[in-house]
């Protein structure tokens, strides 16, 4: 949920793109925090690639 280093431009960016988007984060997955809660500025990505694997966050539409 989180991009960056929580200044909020890449969420203003991704979301001011019309239409919307693909989103793909890249990331180590001891970099995922269970317990880091979307905020209401928070930009959702449509999948994370890590060493692991790639996860979902929802379907493609």
């Amino acid at each position: 949920m989180r991009l960056g280093y929580g200044g909020g431009f890449f969420d203003r960016t991704l979301k001011s793109i019309s239409p919307r988007p693909v989103t793909v984060g890249v990331s180590y997955s001891h970099g995922f925090l269970p317990l880091l809660l979307p905020t209401d500025q928070d930009f959702v990505l449509d999948a994370m690639l890590t060493e692991d694997g790639v996860s979902w966050q929802k379907p493609l539409v």
